[in-house]
């Protein structure tokens, strides 16, 4: 690397504008040529022409930045080689015979950084350039939230916003129509300015930023000629009321987008309003994607002789009434369908509104069995068994239960009185973990099917012979 353009005005690389202006003042007035003799001119003024070299390129933002990442101010490394900062690790410009050159190589990260390619080159500045895509304002965002009947029959939400939007005096230039600026200099009039940006070790990009010392506008201007409406901020508020139409049949965690409704500002795109619904909880039902889910519990009489009643209070207020037919036993665990009571169904075409066509609508079934010594008399018992089947009725599960008496001797008979019945929630808990045992390796667990699995393994005689 040559010359370091910090060590001439001698100051660090972390010097303020401020600092390094007073030390070019400084030796600007130490080195000037008028006040060197005969015998010191010449070094005086080459040490002079340094001076103002360094402070020309250290005191423009933009050269700064180039120099302190090439250690040149127009982007060139102390190789000689070109623009783009990977030439360095390809020789050059990579060759003609290289399979993956210097350009090949920065135009992959360049294009992840989101930016084009005007005719075969990078937005870096070989043989030409292009910009990003035009900015926007930030999108607003609203979370509100909605019941299931919200969501079954559609509702309209009203709410008021307030927004910034382009001063409709000045048009957005911050200053008075016959205001007369002058040309910055800083973006040469362009409202923007080229920035080297580092995103990674090695790896950096270009990317285009508004000008400061214009804000964007490309002119410098006075302070009194700034706009009487905005003063000068380029922006005014608006008030007005957004409306959000919730469809029928819209499941939650949906979004409803009021395109360019969010602020605006002077040469960006106006970003999106985005009402964001989320359901709560119902009481009742239970949404599965258009279909509707809930419970009702009946006693034993009425899942062995039927019953007629209403079982629910639809979403929309309506009963829904159901009446089982005669000889229909409910059984527990099982559910009652009722086609197109379930949610209506969002259309994709936005010709066609929702609601011609919905899911289902399950209603479980659980039985509730009477409590014991639910009888008065012991003749209630008897007419109960009268009634009702006293076998079973699978031909298989009788077989399985039946024991020949004959192969138990009276004395290997013995009548257990002292026992509770326990439900599934109150059996003990038992280890995850797998336990070893002399027929085998099986989990603990309290379900039928390890019994079943006990039975195919006892069926297998090379298990039984260990």
């Amino acid at each position: 690397m040559g010359v370091d353009l910090y060590e001439v005005l001698e100051v660090t690389s972390s010097a303020t504008d401020l600092e390094i202006k007073k030390a070019y003042r400084k030796l600007a007035l130490k080195y000037h040529p008028d006040k060197a003799t005969e015998e010191e001119r010449e070094v005086a003024e080459q040490r002079f022409k340094e001076i103002t070299n360094a402070y020309e390129i250290l005191s423009d933002e933009l050269k700064r930045e180039k120099y302190d990442m090439y250690g040149t101010a127009d982007g060139t490394g102390s190789n000689g080689y070109g623009n783009n900062p990977y030439d360095e690790f390809f020789g050059g410009n990579g060759g003609a015979s290289a399979d993956f050159s210097a350009e090949d190589f920065y135009n992959f990260f360049d294009g992840m950084n989101g930016n084009g390619h005007t005719n075969g080159h990078s937005s870096y500045g070989r043989g030409g350039s292009k910009r990003k895509e035009k900015p926007r304002t930030e999108d607003a965002v609203i979370d509100v939230e909605v019941t299931l009947e919200d969501l079954y029959k559609g509702k309209t939400i009203r709410t008021g916003s307030t927004r910034n939007i382009i001063c409709t005096l000045c048009k957005g230039s911050g200053f008075k129509k016959a205001a007369i600026g002058k040309r910055c200099t800083t973006c040469d009039g362009a409202g923007t300015a080229a920035r080297i940006r580092r995103v990674g070790p090695g790896l950096v990009t270009q990317e285009y930023v508004e000008c400061k010392p214009c804000n964007g506008v490309g002119k410098i201007y006075r302070p009194k000629d700034k706009c009487k409406r905005c003063s000068g901020t380029k922006l005014i508020e608006e008030t007005k009321i957004l409306e959000f139409e919730i469809v029928k049949g819209s499941k939650s965690g949906e979004a409803i987008v009021l395109p360019q409704e969010s602020d605006q500002y002077p040469g960006k795109e106006t970003g999106d309003v985005k009402l964001i619904f989320y359901c709560k909880d119902h009481e009742t039902f239970i949404r599965k994607g258009d279909d509707l889910y809930s419970k009702y519990k009946i006693p034993l009489v009425e899942a062995l002789c039927g019953f007629s009643k209403v079982l629910v209070k639809h979403l929309d207020g309506r009963g829904i009434k159901v009446s089982t037919p005669k000889g229909k036993v409910v059984r527990p665990g099982d559910f009652i369908k009722i086609k197109n009571e379930g949610m209506p169904i969002k259309s994709s075409n936005k010709w066609f509104g929702s609601g011609s066509k919905r899911g289902d609508l399950y209603i479980e079934i659980e039985i509730e069995f009477p409590t014991d010594n639910w009888y008065l008399e012991k003749n209630d018992i008897l007419k109960m068994k009268n009634l009702l089947p006293n076998d079973l009725q699978n031909k298989s599960d009788i077989l399985k239960q039946t024991i020949n008496k004959d192969s138990l001797p009276e004395a290997n008979i013995e009548v257990v009185t002292d026992f509770l019945i326990e439900t599934i929630n109150t059996l003990p808990k038992y280890d995850t973990e797998s336990e070893s045992n002399t027929k085998g390796t099986r989990t603990s667990s309290p379900h039928y099917d390890d019994f079943n699995a006990y039975d195919q393994y006892d069926s297998q005689p090379e298990c039984r012979q260990q």
